[in-house]
């Protein structure tokens, strides 16, 4: 079994879309079922200002996009400076990984760590400050980014998640990856 990312190109998206779908009821990610966006949307597929997926013996398995502003946020500049001082880097700086998961048939073969690895690497040859955000209800991903050193900034609560689930619920952690010290 080999792995390799590479960027994303327009063909991906249907069959990213069927997987993003297909993983959903498992992990409840999109937190929104039905997406109230087409599925190309919510993969940034013109927004995006980078997007990478992973792909087993050429079976595309995983995906992850960047952009420039936290979605759904009517705040989303402060999260960006937040994110930013939190690492003492200019909030134009900061990116925000999204749009990030694995297809059922890669659950567990390590395409995961692999795709944010390498969106972490492109956004620090870029000179960003990689940011993202993330229910604790999603335990493993959260788990992912804390074993690779992300760390909290804040907690918020978007409109689109107050539209789910109204004022009960968790808040959304919004994380930082600081850059490890041979990077700075």
């Amino acid at each position: 079994m080999t792995l390799t990312v590479r960027p994303r190109r327009p063909e991906d998206l249907p069959g990213l879309g069927a997987d993003l779908l297909e993983q959903q009821p498992r992990t409840r990610y999109p937190f929104r079922d039905p997406l109230p966006i087409p599925t190309e949307d919510f993969l940034h597929a013109e927004d995006a200002l980078g997007a990478l997926v992973v792909e087993r013996d050429g079976d595309v398995v995983g995906h992850v996009s960047w952009v420039a502003r936290a979605h759904g946020h009517p705040d989303a500049d402060l999260l960006s400076r937040a994110c930013a001082e939190a690492v003492g880097q200019p909030a134009d700086r900061v990116a925000w990984i999204g749009a990030f998961f694995v297809a059922e048939r890669a659950r567990g073969s390590g395409a995961g760590r692999l795709l944010l690895d390498a969106a972490v690497s492109a956004l620090r040859r870029e000179g960003r400050v990689p940011c993202l955000e993330v229910l604790p209800h999603h335990g493993a991903a959260r788990q992912l980014y804390l074993s690779t050193g992300w760390r909290d900034v804040t907690t918020v609560r978007p409109d689109w998640l107050t539209s789910v689930v109204g004022d009960e619920g968790p808040d959304v952690h919004v994380m930082v990856l600081p850059a490890r010290a041979e990077e700075r």
